[in-house]
């Protein structure tokens, strides 16, 4: 059912914006977590949402829908936002 809930988000919001490091499964399940009270299977899209990025980063180094962001593991360093000095 969660599977469901975050295709169905991901195919209706296609400009979604997204948070930089989290990428669009990440900001999805963040968006899901906070409305468990609010909407039946929330809790369910969260998880289901968390395991797609977590899927996506172990498997490609980033999360799907960080273009220009992101964390480079191999650089260890964030991307896409300016460095504050």
């Amino acid at each position: 059912m969660g599977g469901f809930g975050f295709g169905f988000i991901e195919k209706q919001f296609p400009n979604l914006p997204t948070i930089p490091i989290l990428g669009r499964a990440g900001t999805i399940a963040l968006i899901a977590h906070y409305m468990k009270g609010k909407f039946p299977f929330a809790g369910e899209v969260s998880n289901a949402a968390a395991a797609i990025a977590g899927y996506q980063l172990g498997a490609n180094g980033k999360i799907n829908g960080e273009d220009d962001g992101g964390y480079d593991p191999i650089a260890h360093q964030v991307r896409g936002i300016a460095a504050q000095v």
